[in-house]
């Protein structure tokens, strides 16, 4: 796999920023909104070091083993440089790219997400080849469902109970988005 220099991705509204180590002190108190956890199997980041340990290993932009791009962006409001949350991209060979999102709530609702998911779906289909995308979502997420429905992405299976976290079950869609499909939009 080759490894390219993550990029700064812009948007109409939005600039993506990769993100690094120096990102924990500023983003630790935002991602301390328990409401960003609610259909995640985990909680908020206990201490900045331990965040920018996590930032530290994502910089690398690549997992240990070399099998994965780990491709991290911190998202930023274009107008005024404020950082609104986390978009996130793991490539591997012949597997989905898995896509994440992440904003803070002061922020919800106003179309960032899908904004800043487009622009990352774009660099993956068009520059790293990738032939589809995935993302797992907690069934009971429904904005994020509606989200990934509205970019094209399909149902493709449901496993239940696949969260067990602080005596939680839950179960989670994975959704999947073809380039074919992507690129017919």
């Amino acid at each position: 796999m080759t490894v390219k220099i993550e990029a700064f991705l812009l948007t109409e509204r939005l600039v993506l920023e990769p993100v690094r180590e120096l990102h924990a002190r500023e983003l630790f108190a935002p991602l301390q909104d328990a409401r960003i956890f609610t259909y995640m199997p985990e909680d908020p980041p206990g201490t900045p070091e331990a965040l920018a340990i996590r930032y530290h290993l994502w910089e690398r932009r690549v997992s240990p083993d070399g099998n994965e791009r780990w491709l991290n962006w911190v998202v930023r409001l274009a107008t005024t440089g404020e950082a609104i949350g986390l978009l996130q991209a793991t490539v591997r060979a012949e597997a989905p790219a898995i896509v994440a999102y992440l904003l803070f709530p002061a922020h919800w609702g106003r179309g960032y997400a899908r904004e800043g998911l487009s622009r990352v779906l774009r660099l993956l289909f068009e520059e790293y080849g990738v032939v589809c995308a995935a993302a797992l979502v907690d069934t009971r997420n429904a904005r994020s469902i509606a989200l990934l429905r509205a970019l094209g992405f399909r149902l493709a299976q449901t496993v239940r109970q696949a969260d067990f976290y602080k005596g939680r079950v839950s179960d989670e869609h994975r959704f999947q988005l073809p380039r074919a499909v992507w690129l017919r939009r």
